[in-house]
């Protein structure tokens, strides 16, 4: 997670009473830009080769952001509601069950696997989490330059 403190915050708010509302909707934008790339950086390079490897591009496609706008800041959100993401973002060891599968031999018969057990170990290969640690300066900076560009154009306004 990202977080940022303005310093001086509470005397900016004495002298304008709250945060005005083009700072706000200026924030929202960066984060949402941020998010966009961290998004991208995640697919393009993570999920493509750097950490795993494509099998069904069903983990790329997951990929997705959210805003959240809350009372107490703008929140950006990157993730995937892919079951077996946390197995390779956080590493997993342990057993798993395997459903009964049809599969074909290499000579072309077809046979049942019925259903089993069996022992897992994934390292961890962290995708989302590494993917932040890449850009956080950058999303800082950003994040900085806009906001201090808002400030501007309020005190100017």
């Amino acid at each position: 997670m990202i977080e940022a403190e303005i310093t001086g915050g509470a005397s900016l708010l004495l002298r304008f009473g709250k945060v005005p509302d083009a700072l706000r909707s200026r924030l929202r934008q960066s984060v949402q830009e941020a998010c966009l790339k961290l998004t991208g950086h995640v697919k393009q390079d993570k999920l493509s080769g750097q950490v795993l490897k494509v099998q069904t591009g069903r983990l790329r496609r997951s990929i997705n952001q959210r805003i959240e706008d809350t009372t107490d800041g703008i929140n950006g959100f990157v993730g995937t509601n892919v079951q077996y993401a946390r197995g390779h973002e956080y590493g997993f060891t342990g057993t798993i069950g395997v459903r009964e599968t049809l599969r074909t031999s290499k000579n072309g018969k077809e046979f049942t696997v019925r259903a089993h057990t069996e022992n897992v170990r994934l390292p961890e290969r962290s995708f989302l989490r590494s993917a932040l640690a890449d850009q956080r300066d950058q999303i800082r900076e950003q994040i900085a330059q806009d906001v201090k560009a808002a400030l501007v154009d309020v005190i100017k306004g």
